[in-house]
């Protein structure tokens, strides 16, 4: 983070001082103190020109900085032989150096495939994976990136052409929460590659770079030279400080926002965030979409919400109509229930199968990922309560074989200390469990009558009587981490 105080000169661009080059780098990560004496830093090398000219200037600057370095290299497999040269060329690059190499592979198109993403966004996934994977396992303080101030400044016009508010025009930050960081950020591509050239090191070209199918290559090599020559011939100084000043604007609006995310939301469950919607519209309109921004950031995803997805997500808050679902990507959806606003991964279908119980002692599992346990003994004494997440029925007030499955349309609930029976969605509506909830729940019913709603209610017509000898106690255990996330998403719920 810079000093409040210090006034940024800008970056290098010019490549006739590329004499500068290490030393500028030097104040740089100085100044936004990307370091910390002693830091094990993992270098992510593609092979190309700005990765490869940050591995060198590390390796230069490692005692001035007192860094232990090592590199990493992921393959994505989408370019054939140019891509295992890359591997080949990173390896080769890191032994000469005498630094430790850690390379990975992966299949992007079928990742591509499987989640509904294009090929970079894929790529990218898989990248960010591997590198804090390995970052992790091998103990690396930072994650030290080769973005370049050209990059910082493309991105800026990439989120203009998409809608962006202020915290994506802001571009990338030197330094992350998650130890990444930006050596470069202030450096110009020029005057990497005169440096590159100067001091005779060797790197790999990308031809995929030049493929005008991309967005981004169009905005690199069409509108900025456009913008440059016929309206401002220093564009990408002038945006580059516009950054600068929109993140110091950032942090202090981020701290806001961050303190008025913890008034407004609460959490549920891993994945799961419930947001109080009066409070939620009783903030400003821009710390409104910062909430809501930091939402979904919460659940740990790379999404970042556009203008039009923030205006949508509003759009439900205010709405006088309850149960509406956004779905902002393949697994990130926002559901309206009642006066709370939920932002969650979405659970995977249920199934439509039931699964029999057994009439005596015994275990079953039913296709979700639940186990269900029954135990039958002699009752002794009328006090206690069942253990957790299990329930005591009578056995002799039970008329037909039980079944686990989930939710349909009909199911009737009598549940226990009530008048009488009633719908179970009314009774669901009533224990206020949302709308996208509710498909979820595991049950167990005797035709078409619930008996147990495991995290609810017992049934009245199924419940211990004094008169009652036995004891048929089910325990519901969760098998897996969606069904572990449902049980702890309803208990976030009822508590």
């Amino acid at each position: 983070m810079s000093h409040p105080d210090d006034v940024s000169p800008g970056f290098l661009e010019d490549p006739a001082a590329v004499g500068d080059l290490p030393e500028w780098v030097l104040a740089y990560a100085r100044r936004e103190r990307l370091f910390t004496p002693g830091d094990r830093v993992l270098v992510a090398v593609s092979g190309g020109p700005d990765s490869v000219a940050l591995l060198h200037l590390l390796v230069r600057l490692r005692f001035a900085l007192a860094l232990r370095l090592g590199v990493a290299h992921y393959d994505h497999g989408l370019r054939g032989a140019a891509s295992r040269g890359d591997a080949e060329f990173v390896a080769d690059l890191a032994r000469r150096l005498d630094l430790p190499c850690h390379a990975g592979a992966g299949e992007v198109k079928a990742a591509a495939q499987r989640d509904r993403v294009s090929l970079q966004m894929a790529a990218r996934k898989l990248r960010q994976q591997f590198l804090h994977d390995t970052r992790r396992h091998h103990a690396y303080a930072k994650i030290a990136l080769g973005h370049t101030a050209d990059d910082q400044v493309e991105l800026f016009w990439l989120r203009v052409l998409r809608g962006a508010g202020l915290e994506g025009l802001k571009g990338m930050w030197p330094a992350t929460p998650e130890g990444l960081v930006r050596p470069l950020l202030a450096v110009g591509k020029a005057v990497l590659l005169a440096w590159l050239d100067q001091e005779s090191l060797p790197f790999r070209v990308d031809a995929s770079n030049l493929n005008r199918a991309y967005r981004r290559t169009r905005v690199r090599l069409d509108l900025l030279p456009h913008l440059t020559r016929h309206f401002n011939p220093r564009l990408a100084q002038t945006i580059w400080r516009t950054q600068t000043l929109l993140q110091d604007e950032e942090r202090l609006l981020s701290r806001d926002a961050a303190a008025a995310w913890i008034r407004v939301s609460r959490k549920l469950a891993a994945d799961c965030y419930a947001m109080d919607l009066e409070g939620l519209l009783d903030l400003e309109p821009a710390q409104q979409r910062r909430v809501l921004r930091l939402g979904v950031a919460g659940l740990g995803t790379d999404l970042t919400l556009t203008a039009p997805q923030v205006a949508s997500l509003l759009a439900l808050a205010r709405s006088a109509r309850s149960g509406g679902t956004i779905s902002l990507a393949e697994d990130i959806r926002v559901a309206r229930a009642g006066a709370v606003l939920h932002i969650f991964k979405a659970l995977p279908d249920p199934s439509r199968e039931a699964t029999l119980l057994p009439e005596g002692p015994g275990e079953v599992l039913s296709p979700p990922g639940w186990r269900w346990r029954l135990v039958r003994r002699a009752r002794v004494g009328e006090d206690s309560i069942p253990p957790p997440n299990a329930a005591w029925l009578d056995p002799a007030r039970l008329t037909g074989p039980l079944e686990a499955r989930h939710w349909r349309p009909g199911d009737r609930f009598w549940p226990q200390g009530s008048p009488g029976p009633k719908k179970l969605q009314d009774f669901l509506v009533d224990s206020k469990i949302p709308r996208w909830l509710r498909p979820h729940l595991p049950l167990v019913a005797q035709g078409g009558e619930i008996v147990w709603a495991p995290g609810l209610r017992l049934a009245e017509m199924v419940k211990l009587l004094p008169a009652s000898r036995e004891v048929l106690e089910i325990t519901l255990t969760p098998t897996n981490p969606d069904t572990a996330r449902i049980r702890e998403i309803l208990a976030g719920m009822r508590g």
